[in-house]
């Protein structure tokens, strides 16, 4: 099957060398030097598959410019937040099969295989089944979302650990280096993850969808919440995590 990717950066990176032990594989990159084709129209044309993998703010644009050539293709974004994205398809002509597609992972993962994949049903379109087996043959654990709650719980999930990530970086990397020597358990695994956000450019516009108010209600509040977890497997799986940092840590 011929797969067009329309990437930006290292999640269009990673797909390619994922799906192309199946499939062959092109890709148009808004940095040209990581394209395959000259323009997103000559990768489209080529393609029976397209998965737009750009940050969701640039999402809705690039499924815009598909649209006029998506007759008789499959065609998948993989935005982290659907708002203003899914509402697009609705300019595709009705020959096109459409599916919004949530990779539940980053192109740190090892492989796609055993990684969970959401497939959502853009409403009165086609597609969501090809996409639900296009992944599941690729080896991930497909399942079916809703569209309705995605940004709910997105928002909840993802941004929300970017905002309070990045929030610790800054006071951690306002405290100073001296703060290591301090920091226990908690602060190793915390701090790991805060400044790997730092990686990403884009962190601040995912941490810009989380819903602070709520956080902020949330710290307030001296009760202890319900546990949607067993407490005591959460504790001995957290130790088991932070194992794997003492090559950071020393």
């Amino acid at each position: 099957m011929r797969i067009g990717i329309v990437g930006s950066g290292a999640m269009g990176s990673w797909l390619r060398q994922e799906l192309s032990s199946l499939h062959r594989v092109l890709v148009f990159d808004i940095d040209r030097t990581r394209s395959d084709v000259s323009s997103l129209e000559e990768l489209v044309r080529w393609a029976e598959v397209v998965i737009v993998a750009v940050p969701f703010w640039a999402a809705r644009e690039v499924l815009r410019e598909i649209a006029p050539m998506a007759s008789g293709r499959l065609v998948m974004d993989i935005a982290t937040f659907k708002r203003g994205v899914v509402e697009t398809y609705s300019e595709f002509p009705l020959d096109a099969k459409v599916a919004s597609v949530h990779p539940l992972f980053g192109p740190g993962a090892p492989s796609i295989k055993g990684q969970r994949v959401l497939i959502m049903e853009v409403p009165g379109r086609q597609g969501a089944l090809e996409a639900f087996r296009f992944w599941s043959e690729l080896g991930a654990v497909v399942e079916w979302g809703d569209l309705a709650k995605h940004d709910y719980y997105v928002s909840r999930t993802i941004a929300l650990s970017y905002a309070v990530g990045l929030a610790l970086a800054r006071i951690y990397a306002e405290t100073g280096e001296e703060i290591f020597k301090y920091g226990g358990t908690s602060f190793r695994y915390l701090a790991a993850y805060a400044f790997s956000l730092l990686r990403d450019p884009n962190a601040p516009r995912y941490a810009e969808e989380a819903p602070l108010e709520e956080f902020i209600k949330a710290l307030s509040r001296g009760d202890l919440p319900k546990a949607l977890l067993d407490p005591d497997a959460a504790y001995k799986a957290f130790y088991k995590a932070l194992e794997a940092l003492k090559d950071l840590y020393g």
